[in-house]
């Protein structure tokens, strides 16, 4: 074999190892419980989690550091039951900043979310309050003494 072609193959498998190495430095941590992911988001960095609920399976990724915060997208992977009927909504996501070094459920603060979820999420507690109001308006003027 000349040394063009010795060259040319050393030369594109060091390409391969270098892009190898930074794609698997890079890939998010598939974390299995909440300690882990915990762990993840306090140093911010990239993990996926699914946190299985009752009414809903949400989906975590750590997308990493962005302006002095620490950036999650949280997906609505599965809305199981409850009052909401969330089913419409399955597959949104919305991404949420929290300060570098906190952990926290991410779905679970909307104020430091933004994104389609979170508008439909909104929406979705205002109707339902709206609707409580209406449902007993009686009870609530009685003990507003109207």
């Amino acid at each position: 074999m000349d040394k063009e072609k010795r060259n040319l193959i050393i030369a594109v498998s060091l390409v391969i190892i270098v892009f190898g190495g930074f794609y698997y430095a890079y890939l998010p941590e598939k974390c299995g419980d909440y300690e882990c992911f915990r762990q993840n988001m306090i140093e911010c960095s990239p993990a996926e989690y699914v946190n299985e609920e009752s009414e809903a399976s949400w989906g975590y990724e750590i997308m990493g550091e962005k302006i002095d915060k620490c950036e999650i997208e949280v997906t609505l992977l599965l809305a199981k039951e409850g009052e909401l009927s969330l089913q419409e909504f399955e597959g949104s996501s919305m991404n949420c900043y929290y300060p570098l070094g906190t952990a926290a459920f991410p779905d679970e603060d909307l104020s430091v979310c933004e994104g389609k979820l979170k508008e439909n999420l909104q929406t979705r507690l205002i109707e339902k309050l709206y609707e409580y109001i209406l449902n007993n308006l009686g009870e609530i003027r009685g003990e507003l003494g109207v």
